[in-house]
């Protein structure tokens, strides 16, 4: 394993690093099937709502959490990772609000536009924990690095060198990715029959999130991302879709103007 003071500069140069088979014990192996397990009975049951979401056209969707992911934070939260945490990020995780969710990509689906979770002013960690392997066939998370530390408009992004250095995320079992929420990144398709299933805490600095709430469900449940459940969204999501050139030459509009 590489020194922390080189994960640090890592980290600040690309926006992100991956540790690698981070979490490897029974207690994560037992929550991690029970949560692959459970996520597909409520997708089984409920699909005819599921279909209805903002996100289900593109088969981005937000798995809701229950104790179970609260369980595996805990397991993942040793005072190792704290340690690991403070000397690549600098701040100790206490000082961040955490919240539990995940990122679930349905089969057959999951193509993204590139996009990034917010601006450089939010001051976001993002953590994603992978509770079973993702490789090239179930929907890799594609980043674009180096694109964190500074404001791209999308058209300029989009005609840039610096988009033809995307890669792709494959993580094992018990890998830990952690991003800065400003890169650049998009999901790709999931090419196989299962859910794809990818864990997500997002830690905000409680300077900037004082009267922060989350609720923490009894069973988990599968909900919207990152297009809404409106008419408009959908309209949006749909065009973003079918109609691509469209999407991309209005995105690039609205870059330039605003």
């Amino acid at each position: 394993m590489i020194k922390n003071s080189i994960k640090k500069n890592f980290f600040k140069k690309h926006g992100y690093i991956k540790l690698s088979n981070f979490n490897n014990n029974k207690i994560f192996d037992r929550l991690s099937k029970e949560v692959i397990l459970e996520t597909n009975e409520f997708y089984k049951k409920n699909l005819f709502k599921i279909k209805e979401l903002g996100g289900y056209l593109t088969g981005n969707l937000e798995l809701l959490p229950n104790n179970k992911i609260t369980q595996i934070w805990n397991i993942i939260c040793n005072e190792n990772f704290k340690n690991t945490f403070k000397k690549i990020i600098g701040k100790e995780i206490s000082k961040f609000n955490l919240r539990y969710s995940g990122n679930i990509v349905l089969p057959s689906k999951g193509f993204q536009h590139f996009h990034t979770d917010g601006p450089l002013r939010s001051n976001k960690i993002i953590l994603n924990v992978a509770i079973h392997k993702i490789d090239l066939m179930n929907a890799p998370t594609e980043i674009v690095p180096g694109t964190h530390n500074r404001k791209i408009k999308f058209w300029k992004f989009y005609l840039s060198q610096i988009f033809k250095k995307k890669i792709m995320m494959k993580m094992k079992k018990g890998d830990i990715l952690i991003r800065n929420h400003s890169i650049w990144h998009r999901g790709t398709k999931n090419k196989s029959k299962n859910l794809r299933i990818l864990l997500l805490f997002e830690l905000t600095e409680k300077s900037s999130n004082k009267n922060f709430k989350q609720e923490i469900y009894e069973n988990l449940k599968i909900g919207e991302n990152q297009f809404k459940s409106t008419y408009s969204q959908k309209f949006k999501e749909a065009v973003s879709i079918y109609l691509f050139p469209v999407y991309i030459l209005y995105r690039m509009v609205i870059s330039i103007i605003k």
